[in-house]
């Protein structure tokens, strides 16, 4: 129980945390004054922007075949969190964005919660709970409090993953779909949950681990949509390539990957190798290698995208580098890791709601 006790005052540090940034961006830093917000107001200004302003147009409006910015379609964004928004919000629309920044919040908590539920399925209760507080702490962990999709995304994927552990087949297809139309990324929990199902089977292929396959079906389904809606096979693959997710050999010579690298990119790429380092100890840690494929996949589509932008938020999802990081025993590690992190969170978050840090 004080373990419990313990998590539940880190988590809520940790958006103190969150809250503290926005204040400091918005009363002290400045926020730049080109960076637009989805609603208006003291800190839910800061946590309706960048991708907010995306989300809660789609909620408020739909999507448009035009560019709403630049050569920017907002149909490159998702649509189950912009529609859980509006469904929630739609008595008082004037209100979607506190009401998107409150939900991203309570879906957070959920996702902590399924998390040291599934890591009580996988691991010891201790390293569970430490896990799931370390995950709070991330220094990227400011988009599980702002108007973006990850809060559903944890859920969706963790669910789908602890579906699977408990023999809830169809619970787990249904996920992953829902999980694919959170964020594309989702079509690739299909390894993981269908190796867990796999391993179950003694090692046997059953007609019952096609579940899985709803996850990558409703991703394809979400492209061909997309592409009927806005006119041509290759929308959405057309607008993300407008963020620069065209992929590793699509840039010219002189924009290459490394080329490209900005400070912000920089700060990120180190902090990804940090976490890629600690894959060594993947072994020593006995993560099961379902695990080890959630953690792995979102990197290698972050750097087979061909841009480094935003790597902080998509590794948010590979949520076992916190289980990993939860069984170093060296008192120093376990004192000085969450102290580092939640400095990072402040600093990072601060920057990012004032407009300086790409989150």
């Amino acid at each position: 129980m004080s373990s419990i006790r313990a998590l539940v005052a880190i988590v809520a540090a940790s958006r103190a945390i969150v809250l503290g940034a926005a204040v400091l961006a918005e009363g002290i830093v400045g926020r730049n004054p080109a960076l637009t917000a989805g609603a208006d107001g003291p800190i839910v200004r800061s946590l309706t922007s960048w991708d907010g302003w995306w989300y809660l147009g789609i909620a408020s409006s739909g999507y448009h075949v035009e560019p709403l910015v630049g050569g920017y379609h907002d149909y490159a964004f998702l649509p189950a969190w912009p529609a859980l928004i509006r469904a929630l919000s739609f008595p008082w629309p004037d209100y979607a964005g506190l009401i998107a920044v409150v939900l991203a919040n309570l879906l957070f908590v959920l996702g902590i919660a399924l998390l040291v539920q599934l890591g009580r399925t996988v691991l010891d209760e201790e390293r569970a709970i430490r896990g799931a507080a370390l995950l709070a702490l991330l220094p990227f962990s400011a988009v599980f409090s702002m108007a973006y999709a990850e809060s559903l995304f944890l859920c969706l994927s963790v669910g789908a993953l602890l579906a699977a552990e408990r023999d809830r087949r169809a619970l787990a297809g249904c996920l992953l779909a829902l999980a694919a139309l959170t964020r594309i990324q989702g079509a690739a929990l299909a390894l993981p949950v269908g190796l867990i199902l796999f391993l179950r089977d003694d090692r046997h292929i059953r007609p019952s681990q096609a579940w899985v396959l709803l996850g990558p079906v409703a991703a394809v389904g979400l492209v061909a949509a997309v592409g009927a809606f806005a006119g041509g096979a290759n929308a959405y693959g057309a607008a993300q390539a407008a963020w620069g997710r065209s992929g590793l050999g699509a840039a010219a010579a002189d924009q290459s990957l490394a080329g490209s690298l900005s400070l912000v990119n920089v700060i990120q790429l180190v902090t990804l190798l940090v976490a890629v380092f600690t894959l060594v100890y993947v072994r020593i840690d006995r993560i099961p290698l379902p695990y080890v494929l959630v953690a792995i996949v979102p990197l290698l589509l972050v750097f087979t995208s061909g841009t480094l932008e935003s790597v902080g938020r998509h590794v948010t999802s590979s949520f076992p580098f916190a289980w990993i990081l939860a069984g170093r025993r060296a008192a120093w590690f376990r004192i000085g890791w969450p102290v580092a992190s939640g400095t990072l969170l402040l600093v990072l978050s601060t920057a990012m709601f004032a407009g300086r840090f790409v989150p």
